[in-house]
C-alpha cells in the first residue's frame, strides 16, 4: 500500500484530537492536546519564580524523544494551522494558538452561521481540568467553546470570544446554520452571538455522555458513550428537539456515520461495527408537518424513546473503530463503508448489489469454515460473533483464504458451488477490485 500512496510527515507539538478545514483554503485546522503534560505557562511561571529566589533554573527544551515535561492532571494544548501541501523551502506550520488554565482540546468544527451571512467559524470544544490522575483534582471541572475567524488567505486565527460550560466539550456539528452540539446528555443548537453562544434549542436524551453527532435534513443522529444511537427529530416551527427512536441494545459507542437518511453504521468499544434502522412508519412520522405535539407527548416504550431501531448488520472486528465514514476509495467506483481501528486496522465494508452475490458469498464461506478451520481449532463463527451473534455480513477476509487452499479442496468447494475453480476466483477478485484495488 505504501509505494501507491504518497506520505508525509509534519511534527506536531501535541497529540492531535482532531481537525477541520475551512471551505475557501487548503490549510488545516488541527487541535492537540496532551495529558499528565505541563503547558508552556505553567512552565514560563516555575521559570520566573525559581530566578525569582535566586536559582539558576535549567530547562531543556522538548524534542522528539522525551517531549514536554510531565505534571498530575496537568493539560497542554494548542491550535494549529497547518500547511499539508508545502514544500521543502515553506513552512509547515503556519500558525499557532496555546490553550491556558489547563483547557484540552477535544473536538473542532467549520460552521457556517446563517446570521453572519453564512461564514464559517472555527469552534473548539475544551475541557477545564479534566482528572488525568488517581490523586483527586480539587479544581471544578467546565467546558468552553471557543470561537475563531478565519483570517484570509487562511493562514491565520482571530479569537472572537468563549462560552463556558458545567462539562466538557465532546461533539460539535454544523446544522442549518447553526452549531448543534453536546454537553453530557443534553444536545443543545446554539447561534453565534457577540459576546457569547445564544442557545435556541436544548433535549435531554437517555444515557451519560454524547459522543458522536449526525445529520442528514431536519434529523440528528446522536451516539451515547454506554446507551447507542437515538434518532432526535428537529422541528423549526416550534424549535423543539424531540428523540423518537433509540437502540434496543446499549451499545458503548465510539464512532458513528449515517448511511442514508434512516440507517446508521458505527462500532463500539468492544470492537464490534453494526449498522442499525429506524422503522420505516417510524421515520415517516417524525417528518410529517405539524407532528412535534404528538411526538412530544407520544408514550415512551421501556424508559426510552417510543420507537426502537432494527439491528441490520453486526460483526466483530477484533479491534476498537475510532472512525468510521461512507465513501468510495476510486473515482466512480462503488460506496464502502471505511474504518479505522485504535490498532491500526484499516477495513471495508462493501454492500451487496445483486441476491446473486449473496447467496454464493454466503455459500462459500460456509464451506470454507468447514474446509479451513482456524490452526488454533477455535471455531470462525463463534470468533465473529464474540458478543453478538453475527448478522448480515460475510467475512471477505475468510473467502480470500479460498486462493491458498490446496487444488482439492478448491475443486471440492466449488462443485459444491456449481461453478469451476477459476470462476469462483475470478468472482472473488471482482468483489475486491470492483471497489479499492
Amino acid at each position: 500500500m505504501s509505494s501507491n500512496i504518497l506520505t508525509k510527515t509534519i511534527a506536531l507539538m501535541h497529540t492531535p484530537r482532531g481537525f477541520c478545514r475551512h471551505p475557501d483554503y487548503r490549510y488545516l485546522n488541527v487541535i492537540q492536546s496532551d495529558p499528565n503534560t505541563l503547558p508552556q505557562s505553567v512552565i514560563d511561571t516555575l521559570l520566573t519564580e525559581a530566578e525569582t529566589a535566586g536559582k539558576d533554573p535549567k530547562y531543556v527544551q522538548p524534542d522528539k524523544q522525551f517531549r514536554w515535561p510531565r505534571g498530575s492532571n496537568y493539560w497542554s494544548s494548542c491550535i494549529q494551522i497547518i500547511n499539508p501541501l508545502a514544500k521543502d523551502d515553506q513552512k509547515e506550520i503556519l500558525f499557532t494558538v496555546n490553550l491556558v488554565d489547563n483547557e484540552a482540546a477535544l473536538c473542532c468544527a467549520m460552521v457556517p452561521f446563517e446570521n453572519q451571512d453564512g461564514e464559517s467559524f472555527l469552534l473548539v470544544g475544551t475541557g477545564r481540568n479534566i482528572p488525568t490522575a488517581e490523586t483527586a483534582n480539587m479544581n471544578r471541572v467546565s467546558g468552553f467553546v471557543h470561537v475563531y475567524r478565519v483570517i484570509d488567505p487562511g493562514n491565520e486565527l482571530e479569537f472572537i470570544h468563549k462560552t463556558e460550560f458545567e462539562k466538557p466539550i465532546t461533539t460539535l456539528l454544523a446544522f442549518q446554520g447553526r452549531l448543534a452540539m453536546s454537553v453530557g446528555n443534553d444536545l443543545f443548537i446554539y447561534d453565534l452571538g457577540m459576546k457569547s453562544l445564544l442557545r435556541k434549542a436544548r433535549c435531554r436524551l437517555e444515557g451519560s455522555q454524547i459522543v458522536s453527532l449526525n445529520t442528514q435534513g431536519s434529523r440528528i443522529v446522536a451516539g451515547d458513550v454506554q446507551e447507542g444511537i437515538t434518532f432526535v427529530a428537529y422541528k423549526q416551527a416550534e424549535n423543539k428537539l424531540i428523540p423518537f427512536a433509540d437502540d434496543t441494545v446499549a451499545r458503548w459507542t465510539t464512532t458513528t456515520a449515517m448511511v442514508d437518511y434512516d440507517t446508521v453504521a458505527g462500532g463500539d468499544k468492544f470492537g464490534n461495527v453494526w449498522i442499525v434502522r429506524c422503522p420505516k412508519g417510524a421515520s415517516e412520522e417524525s417528518d410529517e408537518p405539524g407532528s412535534a405535539s404528538f411526538l412530544t407527548h407520544e408514550k415512551s416504550y421501556l424508559g426510552g424513546a417510543p420507537h426502537r431501531l432494527v439491528l441490520q448488520v453486526h460483526n466483530f472486528v477484533q479491534d476498537i473503530p475510532t472512525s468510521i465514514q461512507k465513501t468510495s476509495l476510486v473515482p466512480g467506483g462503488q460506496e464502502v463503508l471505511f474504518w479505522a481501528g485504535l490498532q491500526g486496522t484499516l477495513g471495508i465494508m462493501v454492500p451487496f448489489v445483486d441476491r446473486e452475490d449473496v447467496e454464493f458469498f454466503t455459500n462459500l464461506e460456509g464451506h470454507l469454515r468447514a474446509e479451513d478451520a482456524p490452526i488454533a481449532g477455535r471455531d470462525h463463527l463463534m470468533y465473529r460473533s464474540y458478543y453478538i451473534p453475527t448478522k448480515g455480513c460475510v467475512d471477505g477476509d475468510l473467502c480470500e483464504r479460498f486462493f491458498v487452499l490446496t487444488r482439492d479442496k478448491k475443486e471440492r468447494i466449488a462443485g459444491e458451488l456449481d461453478r469451476s475453480v477459476r470462476e469462483v476466483e475470478k468472482k472473488i477478485g471482482e468483489m475486491r477490485t470492483r471497489v479499492a484495488f
